[in-house]
């Protein structure tokens, strides 16, 4: 008998097939079957355990990926698979993609989280595709980030705070968590209304998501700094549906006119993506050369790796809340 990680692995194909969003051509269907293929003979050299449901099987353990040796993905890359000449070699790194990107369409029909290596909006062979934070360098980060500093450094320090918390818990990106407003979270802070885009498509999409202690704790901290900011720079005040970024901006800035002449902004308006990872880098930069050698340093200088370290996280848990066994890890 088949097993049932295969079995949902054909599932998830026809359900792949039968939809026009993902098979969007003839190339697009050979690709998954060729996918699902591939799996299927690295499936031969798994475990009993890691076939016990398709979860198991796309387990960042099993499934891995082409730089992790002893993976399915670094084996495919290795060439282990090869059903024609030459046997045994390498794959190219279009021949890499492509099986990639079947895996990711296969992820995407069963209704699962992306993995961990997806860029969203992007591909899996993207560049950006760094180490995660793991839940160690989590801890680190936020017993670094709830150590008081200098009066005038606090603001900075309570805003990277609450970024890094609302990231790991719910796995969005830096643009995702600029974009969120403060009308965005219900009133005790318990969720949060986030827009994201899904890898391999070009519509945003609403979802609200869970907030664990520690993020609507960090919360509490950074709101009122941030209302006082609004409510001290901006003429409206924080109650008014224009200002209502839950990131804002802690000092004055330079911009242009429409003329390209120079006008200052004030703080309190809401702060870039690339804003927040220039402040969170200089810190994470500062920290590192302040503890080298101590356990859990160097700390990733990328929000990025946060984000990716928070969605694998979350997809840990989902996979720990399916029925059927699933692997240690």
């Amino acid at each position: 008998m088949q097993p049932a990680a295969l079995q949902e692995l054909h599932a998830a194909l026809r359900r792949a097939l039968a939809d026009p969003d993902i098979n969007t051509g003839d190339k697009r269907a050979e690709r998954l079957r060729t996918t699902v293929s591939t799996l299927e003979r690295a499936a031969a050299d798994l475990p009993t355990e890691a076939l016990w449901s398709l979860p198991d099987l796309f387990h960042n353990d099993v499934l891995g990926h082409p730089d992790h040796p002893g993976t399915v993905l670094a084996r495919i890359a290795a060439g282990e698979y090869r059903t024609r000449p030459p046997y045994g070699r390498p794959l190219t790194s279009a021949t890499q993609r492509h099986i990639m990107d079947g895996i990711v369409d296969l992820n995407r029909a069963a209704q699962r989280r992306p993995f961990w290596w997806e860029v969203p909006g992007g591909r899996p062979w993207s560049k950006h595709t760094r180490v995660p934070l793991d839940p160690r360098q989590h801890i680190v980060l936020r017993r670094a980030l709830s150590t008081p500093v200098h009066q005038r450094r606090e603001p900075y320090r309570l805003r990277l705070l609450a970024a890094l918390e609302l990231l790991w818990a719910t796995g969005i990106t830096r643009e995702g968590l600029v974009a969120a407003g403060v009308r965005d979270l219900t009133n005790d802070y318990s969720t949060i209304r986030l827009t994201r885009n899904p890898p391999g498509r070009t519509e945003a999409t609403e979802e609200t998501t869970g907030l664990p202690a520690s993020a609507r704790a960090a919360l509490r901290l950074w709101l009122p700094v941030r209302d006082a900011v609004v409510n001290k720079y901006l003429r409206e005040g924080s109650e008014h549906e224009a200002n209502d970024a839950l990131f804002v901006t802690l000092r004055h800035t330079v911009g242009v006119y429409p003329d390209g002449s120079p006008r200052m902004v004030p703080p309190g308006v809401r702060i870039s993506g690339n804003g927040l990872e220039t402040n969170y880098s200089e810190w994470a930069r500062r920290i590192n050369g302040e503890h080298v050698g101590q356990p859990g340093f160097p700390v990733p200088t990328d929000l990025y790796q946060i984000a990716r370290g928070g969605a694998e996280q979350l997809a840990a848990d989902v996979t720990s809340s399916d029925s059927g066994p699933a692997l240690a890890v």
